[in-house]
């Protein structure tokens, strides 16, 4: 019998995104179906969430099932005093279907956050896992910043969403990495049909935002895939799925069927473009740059509006 090629320690980074993210249980599925198993995972803001859960020895089809029957009203509360989210839900839901701590999870996890107060990184990777996930979480200008550890720590997407790095702490030899980044390139609109109540009801429930939300989010968008990609260059991951979808928004969770279905797709087509799993995986890593694959577009460019 033929003993199975050594392809080392496998590391899954998982990047930030908001409803983007629901891309990974997709690509994860298609993953799964290729035979993949991951002895490190990575992953900030909605990948340090997914990425966790999954650590906790969960599959993809759980996180389906979790995320399908989750509505997001669940895990965000508006802070009246500062007009934004407290996190006090997102915090009661991680610690309902996250063990306590790193060290009892099933596969070793580094999640990522940014000190507001310095603007470096901070890797987590033992202690207080909830409290270091709702950190990863905390999307700048949606929800509040957390203390812990005697930092002030937030999204960890401000200055990496793709933390293949973070995979590397932990020991990870071979990489294989989710990219729900925002795209560079989108189309520019927001939708000003109906009345002042119609329009006011559509940004409440996170279907439409006013000009300013608009700017402020595209100019993150613009800012953090440049970033993203500056990134890479220095830490890049064996394979890089890609997933522009420039017609989700972070914040299209009612989309959440449509984008697993995406990164499924996508996930099947990038692996069949490298040859397969085992093709991403048996090379030396060592001087070959990393592959990054973006399944090509099946609908016009556009942003829902």
């Amino acid at each position: 019998m033929e003993r199975p090629a050594d392809h080392g320690k496998i590391g899954l980074v998982l990047s930030g995104g908001g409803a983007r993210g629901f891309a990974h249980i997709g690509v994860l599925r298609a993953l799964e179906r290729a035979g993949a198993h991951f002895d490190v995972i990575a992953g900030t803001s909605m990948g340090a969430v997914l990425g966790a859960l999954y650590a906790s020895g969960r599959r993809a089809d759980d996180l389906y099932r979790l995320a399908d029957t989750t509505s997001w009203r669940d895990v965000i509360d508006l802070s009246l005093q500062t007009g934004l989210f407290k996190g006090d839900r997102l915090e009661a839901f991680l610690a309902e279907h996250l063990p306590r701590t790193f060290e009892e999870l099933a596969v070793p996890l580094a999640v990522t956050t940014t000190d507001i107060e310095t603007g470096e990184g901070v890797v987590h990777m033992e202690g207080d896992l909830v409290r270091a996930v709702r950190a990863s979480s905390s999307f700048p200008g949606a929800f509040e910043p957390i203390e812990l550890a005697g930092r002030t720590l937030a999204d960890g997407g401000i200055v990496n969403n793709l933390p293949v790095e973070a995979a590397t702490l932990l020991g990870a030899t071979r990489c294989i990495a989710s990219d729900v980044t925002a795209p560079r390139r989108s189309v520019y609109a927001t939708n000003s049909d109906g009345n002042w109540w119609e329009r006011m009801v559509q940004t409440v429930r996170l279907e439409r935002r006013n000009p300013m939300a608009q700017m402020l989010f595209r100019t993150s968008d613009i800012t953090q895939s440049i970033l993203v990609d500056i990134q890479y260059s220095l830490h890049p991951a064996d394979l890089r799925i890609r997933l522009d979808m420039p017609e989700i928004r972070v914040e299209s969770f009612r989309e959440f069927r449509k984008i697993v279905a995406y990164g499924e797709d996508a996930a099947e087509r990038a692996l069949e473009a490298v040859g397969g799993l085992d093709a991403v995986l048996t090379p030396p890593r060592s001087g070959r740059p990393g592959r990054t694959v973006t399944p090509a577009r099946r609908s016009p460019l556009r942003t829902t509006p």
